[in-house]
């Protein structure tokens, strides 16, 4: 407690008690900033403002300017000619630096004014009560005419009105006791020494070890080389790994290493290319390691007058052939697919990639995943960013202009680090039960993404074409109402922009404010439609740029040049439920209702002659949650091949199941679905037209009807809260640390994840390993068909005509039996010449 408290016991006492998981991390704090040698005062009894204030009044005094940087409003009072607040916003943009003129505009008063302005209006996040009926206009005006609290008092009679001018009489004590809790004291025993604030060295040394300690890879690159450089100098190219790295420059050393590969059970290797892109990258070069700080380097694509010496690369390409694709011989590797991709470019068809270590670590919760982040919170190995090499921003140069000896240093140091990882993260997977997902699900799902990426999809380019120029007319015409209705033109496109004009100039009710300013989201302006005709011109210019800018322009963009096709990428380690995600672009998010979501699957074609063939799984969510949660009546609906939300309805409803009509079901089905993601009474009210009551007792009649799923939910949660973490019927965890939060909010979002998480993640278990079987299936019968796309619980692929009744009797033999549940899975098939007529 400090001195306010002693004299004002309801001094801050509504806030809440300090959180464990803060006063838990104080220690950490400490540690940090005596690692960088920043000098800490601290006294009892005060407050840090107090101590603020104080040290900037000694600094003042000296004739030091100081720079206050907080967030607390409170410390503006200390702004002097030579003192300043630098107020960190949500951005740094944002960020307000006071000085006294600032502060005047932004109260009407001076800084030295705000301890008696605080003690007329109080100060709620203090607890501090102020006087009734005295707000801060009021407040303010009384200052900047008598000019302090003792003025005002010694001058009484000269208040105005006399209501006023009684309050404060009424409340002389309560008012002068508030501005010495409100006032910040400068005279706390404290001595400023300068000499001891100055910058110096810090131990890097110590920091690295904590940043290491507590997960903080990003922010390596940021630490500087040494105090007092303008800004961070980068890490210098130099592994601190180290190791014995050898650069392979002639056809004899090539030799001989393919001869120690024809040794070995395994090895791990990496690939360094031109750029990002697997299906258009040069190779640049190979590292592989046998042994854990060993490593070679086969430079193959380097330019440059300087540079080393490099084996041809049809010569390497032909010398590594055998080696990478021996079937007997595990390859490890970071992120293998892109890899295997680039390989595939260059004529190697790499088998048997055994261990991969960025999915071992997704597997086992890591949050950071690249190789370097890996490195230093695993093995604490501090490695040289890409950033050192080729630069980043405008003057990024590509792999390939690079000097060979630092390249081999950077690239060996991956190969090195990828083998030291695999034998860390092998044992955990074992030991967390991860390991038969990992070998049987996750390590054989890589070729089968290889080859959908590889495969890519065809296009209708003349109908994106067209959809394009229609888009970009219908964007024009949107616009011209949009402006019509407005009387003016201004920039849509911007989110400042149309806020003004929706709030300030059309004065249409004002959502809740965030700290960027009032919202224009789409979920602000859906609950704005019908106030003016403006917001729905407004949505319907978005949903159409949307659509031109994500789809139809970017696929166009995006056709590579050499296949003709589109290509996306499939990333395993996107999500934390284990589905998959595609980028590049995303091809899971095309609408699937409405005219123009429909027209963009359309573009998605077979080549000439094939046909498209989308495969389902119907409603395997709910199957997989009857079967986790073991619900009787829930098992018999779907064991009777029942409509479960037909179901759901004559149950909940209590009417026979031909009396069930389409909005009952249609609210049984959001509840169906909703139950999978926490869904509250407040959810359903707001998806449904109940009232609140009405979804809460509708809920509550779903949980009797559905006990089984109750004491899942419930199961769940209590599981999560004491092991911290959820699992699939695979196994595959998440951890939500959040559930045991003190904050409801972030509470309750972590119980709706830990109920989702089982559920989802396990059908999404299911869906790839289906995938893993159909794909072994298709090789092994030596079909042509092929797997394109994976979407949620649908896969599409491209079937030759002769071809089709094969695909679908595999399909109905494999899809329903990846994972044998308590239900069956069902799987529904759909054929067309596009991905719409499959719709």
């Amino acid at each position: 407690p400090t001195f306010r408290h002693e004299k004002f016991e309801e001094y801050k006492a509504q806030r809440p008690r300090t959180p464990d998981e803060l006063v838990s991390q104080i220690k950490r704090v400490h540690q940090l900033v005596e690692a960088f040698h920043i000098p800490v005062f601290e006294v009892d009894g005060f407050e840090a403002d107090d101590v603020l204030g104080t040290l900037s009044r000694q600094a003042n005094e000296r004739g030091v300017e100081t720079i206050i940087v907080t967030g607390d409003n409170d410390v503006l009072q200390l702004v002097s000619p030579k003192t300043k607040v630098l107020a960190p916003r949500r951005t740094f943009s944002d960020t307000v630096l006071y000085d006294e003129l600032l502060v005047q505009e932004k109260y009407g008063i001076s800084p030295k004014q705000l301890a008696d302005f605080k003690a007329l209006t109080g100060d709620p996040s203090d607890n501090i009560p102020g006087i009734p009926g005295v707000g801060e206009k009021t407040a303010a005006r009384l200052l900047r005419q008598f000019g302090s609290l003792d003025e005002i008092y010694a001058r009484i009679d000269g208040v105005s009105p006399d209501k006023v001018k009684e309050l404060l009489q009424q409340h002389k004590e309560q008012v002068f006791r508030n501005r010495e809790l409100a006032r910040i004291v400068t005279s706390v025993p404290v001595n400023l020494d300068l000499d001891s604030c100055r910058v110096t060295a810090y131990d890097r040394q110590k920091v690295v070890e904590l940043f290491r300690e507590l997960g903080f890879a990003q922010l390596l690159s940021r630490l500087p080389q040494e105090i007092g450089a303008e800004e961070p100098t980068r890490v210098r190219v130099r592994e601190q790994v180290g190791g014995d790295y050898r650069i392979v420059t002639t056809q004899d050393m090539l030799g001989e290493l393919l001869s120690q590969l024809s040794l070995v059970k395994e090895f791990a290797f990496d690939v360094e290319t031109s750029s990002s892109e697997a299906m258009t990258a040069d190779l640049v070069g190979i590292s592989i390691s046998l042994r854990p700080a060993e490593a070679y380097y086969i430079p193959v694509g380097h330019r440059g007058f300087s540079q080393t010496k490099q084996v041809p690369l049809s010569l390497v390409i032909d010398g590594l052939k055998g080696a990478l694709e021996d079937n007997s011989t595990g390859k490890i590797a970071h992120n293998g697919k892109f890899d295997i991709i680039v390989l595939a470019e260059h004529g190697i068809e790499l088998q048997n990639l055994s261990f991969d270590t960025i999915l071992a670590a997704h597997l086992l919760g890591e949050k950071a995943l690249s190789l370097k982040a890996l490195a230093f919170n695993r093995l604490g190995i501090e490695m040289t960013p890409i950033d050192s090499l080729i630069g980043k921003g405008a003057k990024q140069v590509s792999m390939a202009m690079t000097p060979i000896e630092q390249a081999a240093q950077y690239a060996c140091a991956d190969a090195d680090v990828t083998l030291r990882l695999k034998e860390q993260l092998e044992p955990e997977l074992h030991s967390q039960g991860l390991w038969q997902l990992f070998a049987d699900v996750e390590m054989p799902l890589v070729p089968v993404l290889v080859h959908m990426e590889r495969n890519g999809v065809a296009l209708d380019l003349d109908l994106l074409r067209e959809m394009s120029h229609s888009l970009g007319r219908e964007m024009m015409r949107v616009e011209a109402e949009i402006y019509n209705c407005l009387g003016h033109r201004f920039n849509i496109n911007s989110s400042q922009q149309l806020s003004r004009v929706l709030y300030e100039e059309l004065k249409l009710p004002k959502p809740r404010k965030a700290k960027s300013g009032y919202s224009t989201e789409a979920s602000a302006l859906e609950e704005l439609k019908g106030a003016h005709p403006i917001i729905e011109l407004v949505l319907q210019y978005r949903q159409l740029a949307k659509l031109k800018s994500t789809y139809t322009d970017a696929f166009l963009e995006l056709v590579n040049p050499k296949t003709g096709r589109l290509h996306t990428s499939f990333n395993q380690t996107g999500t934390v439920t284990g589905r998959l995600s595609s980028s590049d672009p995303n091809l899971q998010n095309i609408p699937v209702r409405g005219e123009l979501g429909s027209k963009i699957r359309q573009a998605i074609i077979a080549q000439p002659g094939w046909l498209l063939l989308s495969a389902d799984y119907s409603q395997i969510d709910l199957r997989v949650l009857a079967h986790i949660s073991q619900d009787e009546e829930l098992i018999a609906t779907f064991l009777r091949n029942e409509d479960v939300h037909t179901a759901t309805a004559s149950r909940v409803f209590n009417v026979p199941a031909e009396k069930v009509t389409p909005e009952m079901r249609r609210v049984a089905k959001t509840v169906n679905f909703g139950v999978i993601y926490g869904m509250s009474d407040y959810g359903l009210e707001q998806a449904t037209s109940f009232t609140r009551e009405e979804a809460a007792r509708f809920i509550a009649s779903y949980f009797e009807k559905y006990p089984g799923v109750r004491k899942y939910i419930e199961d769940t949660k209590r599981q999560a809260r004491e092991l911290g973490y959820v699992q699939t019927v695979m196994g595959r965890r998440r951890y939500i640390p959040e559930i045991n939060s003190p904050n409801r909010q972030v509470r309750e979002a972590a119980e709706r994840m830990a109920i989702n998480m089982p559920v989802q993640g396990t059908s999404a278990d299911i869906i790839k390993i289906a995938m893993v079987n159909l794909y072994r299936e298709i090789r092994k019968r030596l079909l042509r068909s092929k797997m394109l796309l994976q979407v949620h619980d649908e896969l599409v692929f491209e079937v030759p005509p002769e071809e089709l009744d094969i695909l679908k009797q595999l399909i109905f033999e494999i899809m329903p039996n990846a994972l044998k549940l308590r239900v069956p899975l069902k799987v529904d098939i759909k054929v067309g010449k596009n991905w719409a007529e499959m719709g």
